[in-house]
């Protein structure tokens, strides 16, 4: 079974080759085996006819493969060279060939895709336990282990009822599949951790086969293809959210994008009249439409934004066919095909199950309404002789009409459309909705390195491209320029934009790489000579490595810096362990051992305590409120009876009134004129004291008698994480000469009373958390 085409199919789809497969068959008619010396062939011409199976490798020479086939080719005639007098390669289905030299080099380029994603490995596996990276994934981790929890095996879809409404309207493809790939893989607690720590790097790898895939359809070049994987390898902002242990759901939206990207081009390409419509390849690519376009919209509330650039293709292929007198109907019905079976994927599974509000899952439906009159109205626009211009103008109309209906037509719709576009242009303290050229930092800079300022010319030559009638390169644009205005809104987007951006900075460095003369010139198209990735010789392989360099070492650097600003540190981590500790010593269940930290690690620090990493809306209204209030008894009447430990790490507060400074600076003891804490018993400090945690405690109350009126002060030592710390609180004795003070740590304490001297009094660990009193003799 051959998994090229024929000569006859090659010749037909390909007949500017009949002239080089002829004077190849004259040489090798006239000699029993050659090299590429021998033939008048360019080697642009000869790759071509070598990928299509038409020559082949014999030793160190070459040969017709089948001359007999290829003679009855030139001739005009068919020969069945396949099994059953058909192909049923899917390779040949799918119109890509299969070259061992090219895929070794995209392995080793997938190869640094790997390593860029799990070089902190170490960081997410550590000991028994699988710590995945920032906050959002084990909100993710906690739903997939409640489903998995309920579930009987993959089969049972029913244990997905479990979701709350924040999942079925968010990201509910993403958390099913999690579950149910965990699910086939045995489902415990454990194969969860793994399934989530190790999805961001499949889909990084996925992401970046799509993309070479989609860089050699569009530019008929595998070099384009392969600068594009090793330029995705270092763009900081797709690297880090692909990371190992970063189970966000960004990194389950990038293959989507990229398929039906891939879809949409080999949808188009394929066609050129109406009997390319009897072939397969064109309804494969609408297969792969729908199935992107269904995946992107059930995998996040925001997916609808996603799908965008799809309407915008259709747009402008539709220019694009009045512009050449062509049928738009024709053109882009495996289009159509695959944008209304998106609409009835996701209508159907909204219907059936939920998943999505009507809104986002109807998005592929009101795309399909567009796309149709969009296509009818080019169709009309040709029949009747009207102008590109007068076709565009038409379109503005109608989407002006369309928006308004919607407006005024749709008013409840509207008004949940209207409030999705209000957390678009939001900005507030989550890092993920600034601009990407914030004017606070070179964010552009830091995450998407080089690329972006090497890409931006080649996007603007794609626009160019795609109006000389290149759907290919019509495709790639619309996506990278739509995906580059979200982005500018929110930089949440990057990790979208990253792939498309990744293809144009593969393009411009093939060309840079060609007008310094290290390699052959760029063809930018699908209808000339495949450009082949040959192996370059060592002088060659030293420059294209020294202009990599150049444009990507901005990126190869902040690759590992973005990467660690996600991972959980080392004190995190030791801080969540030593409470998980303490609680289990103690015996506490959620919520007495619920842990109270900045937002931005609540969840990481519930799920290892008390498992309850749903949310972290109590922290992030809490936590600074708490640590900034100067008075102690506001501050624990605010966390009383919720919060069983409060983790503090540095930050900016200097105040030695707050509880900040009371707490992480001085471990709740007296500091000159500010009071100690009653309520706050240590349990851990890192090496490097930027994280500390304290058990929240009732304390117990020392009490006794003294001099009225004079001051006393009771001290001890504690032993926190092998280092010990003072702990002094003072009060003053009434006018009968009583005195009680509240105490948050065990030990020995030295009491010392004005004028009266010192002596000790020993205060149990128990009666610290049971809030007892205790009596100095």
């Amino acid at each position: 079974m051959s998994d090229t085409p024929g000569a006859g199919a090659v010749l037909d789809d390909r007949p500017e080759l009949r002239s080089a497969t002829e004077a190849v068959l004259a040489v090798d008619d006239a000699q029993d085996g050659w090299t590429f010396d021998d033939i008048p062939l360019d080697s642009g011409q000869f790759g071509e006819l070598v990928s299509a199976g038409i020559v082949e490798k014999d030793g160190d020479e070459y040969r017709v493969a089948d001359p007999d086939a290829v003679r009855a080719a030139l001739d005009g005639e068919t020969v069945d060279t396949t099994e059953g007098g058909r192909s049923v390669s899917l390779a040949s289905a799918l119109d890509f060939d299969l070259d061992g030299r090219a895929t070794g080099m995209l392995a080793a380029a997938l190869a640094v895709v790997f390593l860029a994603r799990t070089y902190a490995i170490g960081s997410v596996y550590r000991g028994g336990d699988i710590v995945l990276s920032s906050n959002d994934p084990y909100y993710y981790r906690y739903h997939v282990e409640q489903i998995a929890a309920s579930a009987g095996n993959a089969a049972d879809l029913g244990a997905l009822s479990v979701l709350p409404s924040g999942v079925i309207n968010g990201e509910p493809l993403m958390v099913a599949t999690l579950w149910w790939v965990a699910s086939l893989l045995g489902g415990s607690k454990e194969m969860i951790g793994h399934v989530l720590a190790w999805y961001p790097v499949v889909s990084a790898l996925v992401t970046a086969v799509l993309l070479y895939l989609l860089a050699v359809r569009v530019s008929n070049d595998r070099r384009i293809g392969l600068a594009s994987v090793l330029f995705l390898a270092i763009i900081p902002g797709h690297a880090f959210r692909t990371s190992l242990g970063f189970a966000d759901h960004h990194a389950f939206d990038y293959p989507w994008l990229v398929l039906t990207a891939l879809a949409l081009v080999v949808a188009l390409t394929a066609v050129s009249d109406r009997t390319s419509l009897r072939r397969p390849l064109p309804w494969f690519g609408a297969v792969g439409i729908a199935a992107g376009i269904a995946g992107q919209v059930l995998a996040w509330e925001a997916g609808p934004l996603l799908v965008l650039p799809v309407g915008l293709v259709v747009l402008g292929q539709t220019l694009l066919d009045v512009a050449s007198d062509r049928s738009s109907v024709v053109t882009n019905a495996p289009v159509l095909a695959g944008v209304s079976l998106g609409a009835i994927l996701a209508g159907s599974v909204h219907a059936v199950v939920g998943w999505q509000t009507a809104l986002v899952a109807g998005t592929p439906a009101i795309l399909t309404v567009g796309t149709i009159v969009v296509i009818a109205t080019a169709e009309a626009a040709r029949r009747v002789g009207g102008t590109v211009r007068q076709l565009a103008t038409v379109d503005v109309g109608l989407g002006v009409v369309g928006l308004l209906v919607f407006r005024f037509g749709f008013t409840e719709q509207w008004g949940t459309f209207s409030s999705r576009l209000d957390t678009l242009f939001r900005s507030d303290a989550i890092a993920e909705t600034y601009g990407l050229f914030n004017t606070d930092s070179f964010g552009f800079l830091l995450l998407l390195g080089l690329a972006l300022l090497l890409a931006l010319p080649a996007m603007a030559w794609g626009i160019d491209l795609a109006r000389s009638d290149r759907s290919g390169w019509l495709v790639a644009s619309s996506y990278a320029w739509v995906l580059f205005a979200l982005a500018v809104i929110q930089v949440r987007f990057v990790g979208e934009l990253a792939p498309f951006l990744a293809l144009f900075a593969g393009l411009a460095f093939v060309w840079a790489a060609s007008w310094v003369d290290i390699a052959r010139p760029v063809l930018t198209t699908s209808d000339g000579d495949l450009r082949d990735a040959l192996v370059p010789d060592t002088r060659a392989l030293g420059s294209l490595f020294v202009l990599f360099l150049l444009f990507g070492a901005l990126g190869m650097v902040q690759v590992p810096v973005k990467t660690s600003q996600v991972i959980t540190d080392d004190g995190a981590y030791d801080a969540a362990t030593a409470i998980e500790a303490d609680a289990a010593e103690r015996g506490l269940e959620y919520p007495e051992n619920y842990v109270l930290s900045q937002w931005g690690q609540s969840r990481m620090y519930n799920y290892f305590v008390n498992g309850e990493s749903e949310s972290y809306g109590y922290a992030q209204q809490t936590y600074e409120p708490f640590v900034s209030v100067t008075g102690s008894e506001q501050a624990h009447n605010r966390i009383s009876g919720r919060v069983g430990y409060v983790v503090t790490t540095e930050t900016s507060l200097e105040e030695p009134t707050t509880m900040y400074v009371r707490l992480h600076q001085h471990f709740g003891s007296q500091n000159g004129d500010v009071s100690g804490l009653a309520h706050y018993r240590p349990v851990f400090v890192s090496e490097d004291g930027s994280h500390k945690a304290f058990a929240v405690v009732p304390g117990a109350t020392i009490q006794g008698t003294a001099a009225p009126n004079s001051s006393v002060s009771v001290a001890t030592t504690v032993a926190v994480s092998d280092r010990e710390v003072d702990y002094e609180r003072q009060t003053t004795a009434n006018q009968n000469g009583a005195f009680t003070v509240t105490v948050a740590n065990p030990g020995t304490y030295t009491v010392t009373t004005e004028g009266e001297g010192e002596t000790t009094v020993e205060v149990p660990e128990q009666t610290v958390y049971d809030g007892g009193n205790v009596t100095v003799e």
